[in-house]
């Protein structure tokens, strides 16, 4: 069998055949200060291996935080990281990324002028010098095979529409050897249909026991309709945390705001509109690729 390594010495195949295996992580009194501002206060969170956890919370609750300590963006103040039930000191996302921990990111970070297969290749933390693409495509393409989303390896990123792009992020933290996947507002830029289908299968995924997904967000429907788990943060805090079948959404709602009932909605105008302040016609935009 040919293969090529890269150059620490791992052959391509070997780097794509590594078992799956969902594992699970866990925070231990986190805190995190910058200043004055306590961005997270003793913040401990547990997610199951082979499950898909959903962390709820208002903007500015603590949620990228808590995920960036995990990461290796930010060091904690006090506090550790779990991995498999051992503590672990991750300095920056390299040492994450080695424990099997990935981050898909609410902004995508692809090369847009670079094709699908050259995106998950210089993804590689140790890239050939010399790149053999025929095999590159082969080995890739038998990867693909058992994945979830099906994408034209072939094809630039500027051509991709947003859903694809989600998919594309996902399959290179999968290609990486993910075992433990944060997505930060996974949905923020899809349609219905296609926040459904990839949450759909990235639970089943999950279910399966080849992943573990932590998934920040603050879209209730979500969250009850995909994630086994719920844990709230609140101004750094953590509020509750739950089975999702155990929790309603009004439980939820109150752990994010605090209030023992939900704030009304202000009754519209019964005024007559008044006279025309802005008028457009005949407006267009190019999308994000020129066209």
């Amino acid at each position: 069998m040919n293969v090529v390594a890269d150059v620490a010495g791992t052959p391509v195949h070997e780097q794509l055949e590594k078992p799956e295996r969902a594992i699970g992580v866990a925070t231990f009194n986190i805190s995190k200060h910058f200043g004055s501002l306590t961005a997270l206060d003793a913040v401990s969170v547990e997610i199951e291996k082979g499950t898909v956890h959903a962390l709820l919370g208002e903007n500015g609750a603590g949620k990228s935080t808590l995920v960036k300590c995990i990461m290796g963006y930010y060091t904690p103040d006090s506090g550790s990281v779990m991995v498999e039930g051992r503590e672990h000191a991750i300095r920056n996302p390299r040492d994450a990324q080695a424990l099997g921990l990935g981050m898909v990111y609410q902004h995508f970070t692809l090369v847009p002028n670079m094709l699908v297969l050259e995106n998950l290749v210089m993804a590689r933390q140790n890239v050939p010098a010399i790149i053999n693409w025929k095999r590159e495509r082969a080995a890739i393409a038998a990867f693909m095979k058992d994945m979830p989303f099906s994408i034209d390896l072939d094809k630039p990123i500027t051509q991709l529409a947003a859903g694809e792009k989600q998919k594309v992020e996902i399959i290179k933290q999968l290609y990486l050897n993910s075992r433990f996947l944060i997505l930060d507002e996974p949905t923020s830029v899809l349609t219905p249909g296609e926040a459904d289908e990839i949450l759909g299968l990235i639970r089943d995924m999950a279910h399966a026991g080849k992943i573990t997904v932590l998934i920040i967000t603050h879209k209730f429907r979500e969250v009850m309709a995909f994630a086994d788990h719920v844990s709230v943060l609140r101004q750094g805090k953590l509020t509750g945390s739950g089975k999702v079948k155990d929790l309603g959404v009004d439980e939820m709602s109150r752990m994010m705001i605090g209030t023992d009932s939900l704030p009304e909605g202000k009754p519209r105008s019964q005024d007559a509109p008044g006279a025309v302040r802005l008028e457009m016609e005949g407006v267009t935009a190019d999308n994000d690729a020129g066209y």
